[in-house]
């Protein structure tokens, strides 16, 4: 049949309905139901070189599968895995979803929601039943074969709504309608782990508009809504395969499939990172001659031969660590100012790359002046990698009381908090040159330069400072990681102790999105991964909350500094003695730590 022609035809199945008026519309669309064409349609994919497969079905009907190479490569390629995605577009999304998954592994079924007859190739990868039931009813025995197809190991793709979105009251908006539980039960009897997926885009406003009035008239007209899908180009993003411990762990059924249900429209929120002022509505010629006035250019670099020779005048117990070319050294600002304004150079250039810095041609302060700096230094290149910024309580609150602490300009102190955890070493300012940042070596040898101070100074066994979660991270991420520690320090002593200057105020996530988030992410591993699905570029948490989080750190509160770009801060308190044993030991060393907790009077 021509395609005028079958254009023509599906013009009329759809009109002839609609003018006989709504109380003759279940009939009629069940007269004009649109098999003919779907066999036509079935017949010339079944001629083509290579016969009828659900990829030559989207070829011939034009339909444009856009998934990243970075989502492919999360679809597990073996084990039993539940698929669950939210279902916009009708048949269409089974068969897009059928196509992405097969394209990694073969023993793929999907759910539907009736039965398929009019092409037999789509059967050998249904699993018909209605998803949107529970298991005492007709489901009961479908339900079965689901569950022994994922006991064999397949993969199972599921849509919990049970039928495609539609305008929701009193919402006033398109969405699935309530998952079901069939999913979570699923993967419970089966020890199967959990896989969200999520289209973008809806169907047409009219398609939505006669399944409120008509539930029965969507049912009939699915065929008609995947015909008139030629050409429609559709994005899918996958999330983090999520293991089922993680789920069935939430013994309440309709809090773990709500749980799934927020990770897979999680996914709707991955965009590039917003930017956090309020010029981000300003037009963007606004926005740079802005920037333009406010970012004054970058300080020039201090000669390289005269930096070395500011390290070479050290002692030898100034250099905390060393490994391959990078070395770390201890300094004082009156020690090597040339240095110190390579520092604030250095930091300047990398904060600036990840969305804040200063503006300002070096990003040094009045804490630099009396405050040690840990510097790394590559030696073959003489160059600086990065640095990091120690301050001892004692010290510092003598001579300068509480004003005189870097953090004090984030949070007000109660003065009992120092008088409870002792003398302690504030870390801050931490940055490694964006070109070293893909390895692991630099931070870790920062990371020994810090372990070796305290093996020189063990009465200060306390760490706090500031993790930055940049304005790389989207507006969800951060709160994610907001919510997921706030909930954790609530009953803290010392966090009732301080008080952000400028509290973060969250507003996406809503309080029981909040309450199923924190009550099923139990670590920072899990945390992590909502997070990569949601940014851009799949990064997780900040490197360095995980190293804090590694010898036993904890947040205490949230800060957004407003002289950095508007960066949300976390103020981690880490206690060396009650780090465990083995973990004190990799971070200080064996011997190292033996004298830290002599020191302490603790046992070996």
């Amino acid at each position: 049949m021509p395609s005028n022609q079958l254009r023509e035809e599906r013009k009329r199945e759809v009109l002839l309905p609609q003018a006989a008026g709504f109380a003759g519309i279940p009939a009629l669309a069940e007269k004009f139901l649109p098999s003919k064409l779907m066999q036509e349609l079935y017949r010339r994919v079944q001629l083509s070189a290579d016969g009828f497969d659900l990829e030559n079905l989207l070829a011939a009907m034009r339909v444009d599968l856009r998934v990243e190479a970075a989502d492919a490569a999360r679809i597990p390629a073996s084990g039993p895995v539940v698929v669950v995605a939210n279902h916009p577009f009708g048949l269409l999304d089974g068969a897009a979803l059928a196509v992405l998954l097969m394209r990694v592994r073969p023993d793929v079924k999907v759910v539907t929601n009736f039965p398929l007859e009019d092409v037999p190739e789509f059967t050998q990868h249904c699993i018909a039943m209605d998803a949107s039931a529970s298991e005492g009813n007709s489901n009961s025995w479908k339900i079965g074969e689901a569950n022994a197809w994922l006991r064999e190991g397949g993969m199972l793709a599921i849509f919990p709504a049970g039928e495609v979105s539609h305008w929701q009251l009193p919402q006033a908006q398109i969405s699935d309608p309530g998952w079901s539980d069939t999913a979570m039960q699923l993967i419970r009897e089966t020890g199967a782990s959990a896989l969200p997926v999520y289209f973008c885009g809806r169907n047409s406003m009219g398609f939505h508009l006669f399944g409120m009035v008509h539930p029965k008239l969507r049912a009939s007209f699915l065929l008609q809504e995947f015909l008139q899908q030629e050409g429609r180009k559709v994005e899918v993003r996958v999330g983090s395969v999520i293991p089922v411990d993680a789920v069935v762990g939430i013994t309440d059924n309709r809090e773990a499939t709500e749980y799934l249900r927020w990770r897979t429209y999680l996914l709707a929120r991955r965009k590039r990172a917003e930017i956090s002022s309020s010029i981000a509505a300003w037009p963007l010629a606004v926005r740079w001659k802005l920037s333009e006035k406010v970012q004054q250019p970058v300080a020039a670099a201090e000669p390289r031969e005269l930096l070395a020779a500011e390290l070479e005048q050290l002692g030898a117990e100034r250099r905390l660590a060393e490994y391959g070319d990078l070395a770390v050294y201890l300094v004082k600002a009156n020690e090597a100012p040339r240095m110190l304004r390579e520092l604030g150079r250095a930091r300047e250039v990398t904060f600036r790359a990840a969305g804040e810095g200063t503006g300002k041609p070096r990003d040094l302060d009045r804490f630099d002046r009396y405050y040690w700096q840990l510097l790394l230094w590559n030696k073959t290149k003489q160059e600086l990698v990065g640095g990091y910024r120690a301050g001892n309580t004692a010290e510092i609150l003598a001579e300068r009381r509480v004003r005189g602490l870097y953090t004090s300009t984030l949070f007000r102190y109660d003065g009992q908090l120092f008088e409870k955890i002792g003398p302690a070493l504030e870390l801050g300012r931490s940055f490694v040159r964006p070109e070293y940042q893909r390895q692991y070596a630099p931070l870790l040898l920062l990371w020994k330069g810090i372990a070796r101070l305290l093996a020189v100074h063990p009465e200060t066994p306390m760490l706090f400072g500031t993790v930055s979660i940049s304005n790389d991270y989207s507006k969800a991420s951060r709160e994610m990681i907001f919510r997921f520690f706030e909930a954790r320090m609530q009953n803290d002593e010392l966090a009732g102790l301080i008080e952000p200057r400028r509290p973060f105020r969250p507003a996406w996530l809503r309080p029981w999105d909040c309450r199923v988030m924190c009550h099923a992410l139990r670590d920072l591993e899990e945390l992590s991964e909502p997070i990569t699905d949601v940014e851009a570029d799949g990064k997780g948490l900040p490197i360095l909350l995980r190293q804090y989080a590694k010898i036993g750190g904890k947040l205490l509160g949230f800060n957004v500094d407003r002289k950095f770009s508007n960066v949300l801060d976390g103020l981690v308190m880490v206690d060396l003695r009650q780090t465990g044993t083995a973990v004190l030991e990799r971070f200080m060393g064996r011997e190292a730590a033996a004298g830290f907790r002599r020191h302490h009077g603790m046992q070996p």
